[in-house]
């Protein structure tokens, strides 16, 4: 069944597209990475989907449910996380937690507010303000809010953004649990490429508005891998401006990284490429690697 539907989705505001003719179909249960430079779109979709914001044209199902005639229901399916979903800072973490539980009708609340109080590791903090939390436990509590009605959708609009490592990492673990445990369909999109290849089981990546591609994590990778290469070539360091000046002559050559001055990263438009002379040792690309191409080209030959 899908989970998410939409069909030449599009939202304008006054001549200006911000998001158009966007179908996507995300199957339940399943985690959708989307992709996309800054003011491409991503939030735009996200508070559409969340019925923040009505398409100008198109159409949104949100598991067999359309927007124009079930919004109310669509709410009751889906959480959004984002920066424009506020907590009140004036209440402390359980009130917070109790307070949306009681807007979104969750019966029985106060054992589901406890545990996620412990499961988010913010028992210390329960009699604090949520206002002198720092910016990664307040994300805890922003996501701990968001499932306390157990959505069957749960829509993050990057976030992990400015928060640190250790609560990043404890966000992503928790997101693959409750995927795994409940089935929840996630649809995540995040600046930080490698956080959604290792979150995401399929991709989209949205330009200008547009998605430009849609496919499944491992079939983007290895489609990718099939059409150009990516080189490590290894050398002694007192050779490194001759290699560095001898790539920069090869006509099928992307793009140029030094590592170190024994090290470079080359990638190349013929997935054939050889240099005489050089130690060449062929890399599978990583997402990262595959969005900068895409995002760079702007399209997918």
């Amino acid at each position: 069944m899908k989970a998410i539907e939409t069909k030449n989705l599009s939202k304008k505001f006054g001549e200006l597209y911000a998001v158009k003719n966007v179908s996507l179909d995300i199957e339940k249960g399943k985690i959708f990475g989307l992709l996309g430079p800054n003011g491409a779109g991503k939030s735009t979709i996200m508070k559409m989907l969340s019925t923040l914001m009505l398409p100008t044209s198109g159409s949104i199902k949100v598991l067999g449910h359309d927007i124009k005639t079930s919004k109310q229901k669509i709410r009751s399916l889906i959480s959004l996380v984002s920066d424009y979903t506020v907590l009140e800072d004036d209440l402390t973490p359980i009130e917070n937690l109790e307070m949306f539980a009681e807007i979104s009708n969750v019966k029985n609340y106060s054992k589901k507010v406890k545990d996620l109080i412990e499961d988010f590791g913010l028992g210390i903090y329960k009699g604090k303000l949520t206002k002198y939390l720092s910016s990664g436990n307040k994300q805890k509590l922003n996501i701990a809010r968001a499932l306390i009605k157990e959505p069957k959708i749960l829509l993050l609009d990057e976030p992990t953004n400015a928060i640190d490592v250790e609560t990043s990492r404890f966000i992503r673990e928790y997101i693959i649990e409750e995927n795994v445990k409940s089935e929840m369909t996630i649809l995540i999109s995040s600046h930080y490429i490698w956080e959604v290849e290792q979150l995401a089981t399929e991709v989209g990546v949205i330009i200008n508005g547009n998605i430009i591609i849609k496919e499944k994590t491992n079939d983007l990778i290895n489609k990718f891998n099939s059409m150009f290469g990516i080189y490590e070539l290894t050398f002694k360091k007192e050779k490194f401006e001759n290699v560095l000046n001898n790539l920069k002559k090869q006509k099928d050559i992307l793009t140029i990284k030094p590592i170190t001055k024994e090290k470079i990263i080359i990638e190349v438009s013929n997935k054939d490429f050889n240099i005489k002379d050089m130690n060449l040792r062929k890399i599978t690309p990583s997402l990262e690697d595959i969005y900068s191409y895409i995002v760079k080209n702007k399209k997918v030959k």
